[in-house]
């Protein structure tokens, strides 16, 4: 089975689209589904998803986890360049269906300044 990440990230007046295409695993457990799949550093990431929320974990060093809420703002801690950074994700869209998660956010730092706006169309199968 493949997994299809296909993110779209406005960031000032740059538009740039990463697609991308990896062997995956799906399990259920409980309320959630589990997508699992090793990334192009090699890393595992998880995403652990129902209706109203998706946990994305990227077991890198540091580990990196993202928690998008539907209609509701969280926080994520990423590691950057300039080490770790604190950043709000409030997400504007976030729909699942059969074998589909579209996902809209936006990044903004603690302050509630705009980083950068995504739009993430995962699919599988």
């Amino acid at each position: 089975m493949k997994i299809r990440m296909r993110n779209t990230i406005q960031f000032d007046e740059q538009l740039e689209v990463i697609d991308q295409l990896y062997d995956v695993e799906l399990r259920e457990k409980g309320d959630y589904s589990y997508l699992l799949f090793y990334n192009e550093e090699k890393e595992k990431v998880v995403l652990k998803f129902n209706d109203t929320e998706l946990v994305m974990s990227r077991f890198s060093n540091p580990k990196t986890i993202m928690r998008f809420l539907k209609e509701t703002d969280s926080l994520a801690y990423i590691p950057t360049p300039m080490g770790i950074q604190e950043f709000i994700i409030q997400t504007s869209h976030y729909q699942v269906e059969q074998q589909k998660i579209e996902l809209a956010y936006q990044l903004q730092n603690k302050e509630g300044n705009p980083f950068a706006n995504y739009r993430l169309e995962i699919t599988w199968g």
